[in-house]
């Protein structure tokens, strides 16, 4: 259930989220659509309950939407706000959650490899966050811009929790993170003048059906003693989309149930 200090927070608010198709993404929507808001999913996957952008909106009626868009590519993202805002005049929402890892050894690593990760995780913040803001400047428009980082940003991964589970915390995610939280932090800055905010939020391990030896592991390393779900992270990410935020930008959010509190 969404906290009820946010019951009228965000009716009426249009929220552009990437990768809202993925398991945080659906989530994220849920809620926000359950306060009032109007989400727009940008991904390169569309779930089938999910209709597109039509060319025409009835204001008034919370709902959400999608568009076909590859975050890596400047012409996509072009495309994808310019139909929004054509129709939704505006955007006050940016939600950057769009991200993917791989999960081969360090010493195995493919340039490729390496290049998707960085290209979804940090190009696609970059870009999705220029063309947006770019709008919100423009138009006036006092936003808020939301990355997604990693508790992997900010701490190095203990390998030793994934065992021979066949996975791993590789190298390229984390200095994929590290770069989302400080771009966050330099964005946060320059937008400031124009009364825009920017904040990050990182999540802990989230469940998702791991092998039970690795969730043994990293629950042992957990004060919470649970790995998170998606909804553990709703309230960090209202709270820094809301108005009970307006004196915070810059700033990393850790959601990890303590997991770093050793780091």
């Amino acid at each position: 259930m969404k906290p009820k200090l946010f019951s009228e927070e965000f009716k009426d608010k249009i929220v552009l989220l990437t990768g809202g198709s993925g398991q945080i993404g659906c989530v994220i929507m849920n809620h926000y659509v359950e306060a009032g808001a109007v989400v727009l999913n940008m991904d390169i996957t569309q779930p089938i309950s999910f209709l597109e952008l039509p060319e025409s909106y009835c204001a008034g009626k919370p709902e959400s939407y999608f568009l076909m868009a590859d975050v890596t590519k400047r012409t996509d993202v072009e495309a994808a706000i310019e139909k929004i805002l054509r129709i939704m005049g505006r955007i006050d929402i940016l939600i950057n959650c769009a991200g993917i890892s791989v999960f081969t050894p360090f010493e195995k690593r493919t340039d490729d490899e390496f290049q998707s990760v960085m290209d979804v995780n940090v190009k696609g913040t970059f870009l999705v966050t220029q063309a947006v803001s770019g709008h919100m400047v423009r138009d006036g428009i006092k936003g808020v811009i939301l990355n997604f980082g990693s508790i992997y940003g900010v701490s190095a991964a203990d390998q030793r929790i994934y065992g021979d589970s066949g996975r791993n915390s590789p190298e390229v995610y984390a200095m994929s993170k590290a770069s989302v939280i400080h771009f966050t932090r330099y964005m946060a800055r320059y937008l400031s003048p124009h009364g825009i905010r920017v904040n990050c939020l990182s999540p802990g391990g989230i469940f998702a059906n791991q092998a039970p030896a690795f969730v043994r592991n990293y629950v042992y390393k957990t004060p919470l003693n649970r790995m998170g779900t998606p909804e553990d992270l709703i309230g960090g990410i209202f709270f820094l989309t809301s108005s009970m935020s307006e004196y915070v930008t810059g700033q990393n959010l850790l959601v990890d149930g303590g997991f770093t509190i050793g780091d």
